[in-house]
């Protein structure tokens, strides 16, 4: 059988259209926070290149400080709407799954 290898227990998919509907769902929650951390991490690598290529000119440290500041608040952002992901999902007694946010390489 030819299964997602992004989505878990496949055995049960084929028979439950609900479970399918809930780990896509939960997998693409999980691909999405995976790259808003990627792209966290981009824009801190970016501010400390841009700061230290500053050479100590205000202009230029304000904007990295700035990309800096943005960063941070963009992973503040991603990390609150995962939260209030969670808990809307647990109020409204939804079967999605988002414990697991491992990204599932295909094997042989």
């Amino acid at each position: 059988m030819i299964t997602n290898p992004l989505l878990k227990n496949n055995d049960t998919i084929v028979t439950n259209p609900n479970a399918y509907v809930s780990n896509v769902i939960g997998a693409v929650i999980s691909i999405f926070f995976i790259v808003g951390i990627i792209y966290f991490t981009w824009n801190v690598v970016f501010a400390g290149y841009h700061m230290i290529n500053s050479q100590g000119e205000s202009k230029k440290v304000e904007e990295a400080r700035s990309h800096l500041t943005n960063a941070v608040i963009g992973i503040f952002v991603v990390f609150s709407i995962f939260a209030l992901l969670k808990l809307v999902i647990t109020i409204l007694g939804l079967n999605i799954d988002t414990n697991n946010l491992l990204i599932s390489l295909p094997s042989l």
